[in-house]
């Protein structure tokens, strides 16, 4: 019997070729397709796959595919990662929470409360055994604050910075900036000073000290008799001013003429002058003296004064005399009229030939026929003056008169003049624009448009009455500018007021009638703040200045004005207006006269004066 290496190989094998199969010992034949009807048929599926199966009874391998999170190659089954996504999540993490991890390769899990010593506390930090990070700064020394270990500085530049919190967020800001923020609005009002009040001081360094009133008065007491006033020589022509001049000794070493500025130089104003020139020192118009004499001979000196009374603002020279007695002054001669008006009459005459010299002049008149005079104030370095306030084809008597230290010379002799008559074209308009505030419980601030024109009003008359009145009392004639205050009256009382303008034509009608109640008795104020001053420059005569202040009592009304000076207050005031809450403002005139000025406030009732810190220049 051949083997089976000896038979011829099949081509090909279908189901229905047979091969020999032992049978219960005996030999037999099968077809290949019964041989195999039993057995798993061929499988092809791609790889990598799984296969599985899940079903009951016979069946075929089924494919077996992998979730989200897991992905198979090469034979090898991974995780990715990509079903953490659909985790729930963890509201909150204990140390006690696992947490999975890749150490070196090798997914692990690992307890939250390990994390904890991958960290250390930097410095001013703290890490408490629940995790909680905190600041350890400020807990004083040895609590871990930095502070201690910073280098020490023993002074500080402008352009340093200091540390600071601005609306909850840390910020720095400059040193010299630091400083200028702390202004002394900030501080709480003081009572009245005492010898035993301290103030800041700096001895030696910038060092803050502190030191006493009295303390400081002792040291400036002792300093007086030491004292030097400064020095200024003159050389050209000057006009004294308070800023230049003031408390200082004027060597003149040339010939000139010193004018007095009476605004400028303010009440209280003085100095001594030293002729050191060749000739005279000639004292300008405007002056007084004791001697009678305008001027300084060489190597004399005088003292020069300006003050403010109730006869009006002066400028006064204390003169030393000759050893000889003073002769009285000759006789006035020369006198005439000119530029003759319904109201007004200009003079002039010639200075005596004979006698004393003249150190100033008087002019004297009266109406033809009646005896009492009417005398005009003192006129020094003139030969001229202008008679106002005349009726109009009215005939008046005039004299003139000389004067020096010893007395006053013969009168002229009588000049009679006829005043024109009044043309009513030539009158001025009725005022208009009047407007009247109480500014105290005695006072009403009263003011008007101006005139412009030929026939404008060169100055003007106040008139008031108690409301319900017919009797008109004058406050004021003569006023030049468009303002008036108008005093002595009774609190809480109404009036009414009129303003009449006046020119060289006579007076126009008088202006309508405003009313006006004076304030309830006043309130005094503690305290004033100044808000809002003057900066300027502003132009001499040219509309008005804001100022605004905060007072306490916030109730209490004040009132501003301006002055040359920071230690002598203004003359005249504007009553303020309540802003909101305790701030108090007004609208000040800018003064008609150039300078350096002040801005003042106080109480209607003089209380709480206060200057301003600050200067502003009307030029």
């Amino acid at each position: 019997m051949p083997t089976i290496s000896q038979l011829p190989s099949a081509t090909s094998v279908t189901a229905q070729d047979e091969v020999p199969v032992s049978q219960a010992g005996i030999a037999r034949s099968a077809s290949i397709g019964l041989i195999l009807a039993s057995t798993q048929p061929a499988i092809a599926i791609g790889s990598p796959s799984l296969l599985g199966r899940t079903s009951l009874g016979p069946g075929i391998p089924e494919q077996v595919d992998v979730g989200l999170g897991l992905e198979l190659g090469a034979g090898t089954l991974a995780a990715n990662g990509l079903d953490h996504a659909s985790f729930p999540l963890l509201a909150q993490v204990s140390p006690q929470t696992d947490v999975v991890v890749s150490n070196q390769g090798n997914p692990m899990l690992m307890q939250a409360a390990v994390l904890r010593g991958l960290f250390s506390a930097g410095q001013n930090v703290a890490i408490d055994p629940n995790g909680v990070i905190s600041s350890s700064a400020g807990g004083g020394v040895g609590s871990g604050s930095s502070i201690g270990t910073l280098q020490v500085v023993t002074n500080l530049a402008s352009q340093d910075l200091v540390a600071v919190s601005q609306s909850g967020a840390d910020r720095a800001i400059s040193y010299a900036n630091f400083l200028d923020g702390v202004t002394i609005d900030q501080a709480q009002a003081a009572s009245v000073a005492t010898d035993a009040d301290w103030l800041w001081v700096a001895q030696g360094t910038n060092v803050m000290a502190r030191q006493t009133f009295s303390a400081i008065w002792s040291w400036a007491s002792g300093h007086i008799p030491t004292y030097k006033a400064p020095v200024v020589e003159i050389t050209t022509n000057t006009n004294l001013d308070t800023t230049v001049h003031n408390g200082r000794i004027l060597i003149c070493s040339q010939p000139v003429t010193l004018t007095p500025l009476t605004a400028n130089m303010g009440s209280g104003f003085e100095c001594l002058v030293i002729n050191a020139s060749g000739g005279n020192i000639a004292l300008g118009t405007g002056f007084v003296t004791s001697s009678g004499s305008l001027a300084l001979t060489p190597w004399q000196s005088a003292t020069l004064y300006c003050l403010t009374f109730s006869g009006g603002t002066i400028a006064f020279a204390s003169m030393p005399t000759a050893g000889a007695a003073i002769a009285l002054p000759g006789q006035v001669p020369g006198v005439a009229s000119s530029a003759i008006t319904s109201s007004t009459i200009a003079v002039s005459w010639l200075a005596p030939t004979a006698g004393g010299a003249v150190s100033s002049n008087t002019v004297e008149y009266r109406p033809t026929g009646t005896t009492a005079w009417t005398m005009s104030a003192s006129l020094a370095g003139t030969l001229s003056y202008l008679i106002t306030g005349l009726l109009p084809a009215s005939s008046y008597d005039i004299l003139v008169q000389a004067q020096n230290a010893a007395g006053a010379g013969l009168p002229s002799g009588i000049l009679t003049v006829v005043t024109s008559a009044a043309s009513v074209s030539d009158v001025p308009g009725q005022v208009t624009g009047l407007s009247a505030t109480a500014t105290t419980s005695s006072a009403v601030q009263l003011s008007w448009s101006g005139q412009t024109g030929a026939t404008a009003a060169t100055s003007f008359a106040v008139n008031y009455r108690v409301s319900g009145t017919s009797a008109w009392t004058v406050s004021a004639t003569g006023v030049v500018g468009t303002s008036s205050t108008v005093s002595g009256l009774v609190a809480a009382t109404s009036y009414d007021f009129e303003v009449v303008g006046t020119n060289a034509s006579g007076s126009g009608p008088a202006s309508a009638i405003v009313s006006a109640s004076t304030l309830a008795s006043t309130q005094s104020v503690t305290s004033i703040t100044w808000n809002l001053l003057p900066a300027g420059p502003y132009a001499v005569g040219s509309g008005t200045i804001g100022v605004n202040a905060h007072v306490s009592p916030a109730t209490a009304p004040i009132q501003f004005g301006v002055s040359l000076s920071s230690t002598t207050p203004p003359t005249s005031w504007t009553a303020a207006t309540l802003v909101n809450t305790d701030l108090w403002g007004a609208y000040v005139a800018v003064p008609v006269t150039a300078g350096t000025y002040y801005a003042w406030a106080e109480g209607l009732d003089g209380s709480a004066l206060t200057p301003g810190s600050t200067t502003f220049v009307v030029q």
